[in-house]
């Protein structure tokens, strides 16, 4: 890993920096190495693990069978059943490792969390590890990583990373199978394809964005047509975490209205905090939040002493965060008044009806 991080992790440790680093650079990589075994296949001097060598000694003993088990459309299913299933252990393991070779200014082995185990007893985990001092890096996947896959949709998932160390500030990184970014409350970088770390300086790659577009969340779009009149092209995904990687930071979408799952889900928010976008949690008063704000919304909720507000604008800019954050907060308020939203959707038609007449 080509870095700018202190330390080299042997006769130096890692800070919490190089730990995310090492840790979202493994899980780029890993990603890369399941592409290129899904496309060209497996290595031939590739060791395989010994669960899949039992599969394969299996499958090759089935041949001579006639109709071997698992044949046609159900062994299909099987197969990306299998591997879906081990995606997220492998990926872990991959992390795991890697950090096992290396030391960190905490002075005792890092806890990976993520192989197993529901979000809510992966967060219990993960906050256990903080309120009692002891290092911990948490990876949850957002979006579905078997879509990712079978499709090759960068926006079909990613994965979010948090990083805590004793005496250092919440690191989190977002990665995908197209880019990885981390950031903490001073700090972004961003890893190129060569492997190598840049450091961001908390300015946009793409100047000028193109004003017509927006990341929406699937789960929100009963908040479609009102967005309709202000943006003439909606995103409409799964993920946004991974949507908003592709598409505000690395590209020219000047906005994303992003609903996460949970404060293990939610590296993004420090990630773009961090890498220059305007954050607003539009159930907070309208505040743009700084990358030391989003430090202490996650840090808050990863230690149970506030509740993880989900709801998120992020924009290229101040101006276009509130902006939207406005008209989500007015839209959001209208559909709770279930007496009014017969009203006003009949309002609604009428006014489509004047704007075509004109």
């Amino acid at each position: 890993m080509s870095k700018p991080f202190p330390g080299d992790g042997v006769e130096v440790p890692y800070r919490a920096d190089g730990i995310a680093g090492l840790s979202a650079s493994t899980i780029f990589g890993t990603l890369r190495t399941i592409r290129q075994e899904l496309e060209q296949g497996q290595d031939a001097d590739q060791k395989l693990p010994q669960d899949d060598e039992l599969r394969h000694v299996r499958a090759l003993e089935s041949l001579d069978d006639p109709c071997p088990p698992w044949s046609g459309r159900a062994g299909q299913t099987r197969f990306w059943d299998t591997f879906e299933a081990s995606l997220m252990p492998r990926i872990v393991g991959a992390v795991h490792t890697a950090l096992e070779r290396v030391s960190n200014t905490a002075g005792v082995p890092i806890t990976v969390i993520g192989a197993k185990g529901s979000l809510e007893e992966r967060t219990e985990e993960f906050r256990e590890h903080i309120l009692s001092g002891r290092p911990v890096v948490s990876i949850s996947a957002t979006g579905c990583l078997r879509r990712l896959f079978v499709t090759g949709d960068a926006n079909a998932a990613s994965l979010s990373v948090l990083v805590w160390l004793p005496d250092h500030p919440l690191h989190a990184a977002a990665v995908t199978a197209e880019s990885a970014l981390m950031s903490d409350c001073t700090n972004a970088h961003r890893l190129l394809p060569s492997g190598t770390w840049i450091q961001m300086l908390g300015e946009p790659l793409v100047p000028d964005p193109e004003p017509g577009y927006i990341v929406l969340p699937r789960s929100v779009t009963g908040l479609e047509k009102r967005l309709r009149r202000e943006y003439q092209n909606l995103i409409v995904v799964d993920d946004t975490s991974s949507a908003i990687i592709q598409a505000v930071l690395s590209r020219a979408v000047p906005a994303a209205i992003h609903f996460s799952e949970g404060v293990l889900n939610s590296a993004i928010v420090l990630v773009s905090a961090g890498h220059g976008m305007a954050v607003r949690l539009y159930s907070n008063g309208g505040n743009v939040t700084e990358p030391w704000g989003a430090s202490k919304i996650l840090y808050k909720a990863a230690t149970g002493n506030t509740p993880f507000v989900e709801g998120l604008v992020i924009a290229r800019d101040e101006i276009t965060a509130r902006r939207l954050g406005r008209i989500v907060e007015d839209e959001t308020d209208r559909l709770r008044q279930p007496d009014l939203t017969d009203d006003l959707n009949d309002l609604d038609d009428r006014d489509d009806r004047d704007d075509e007449d004109l």
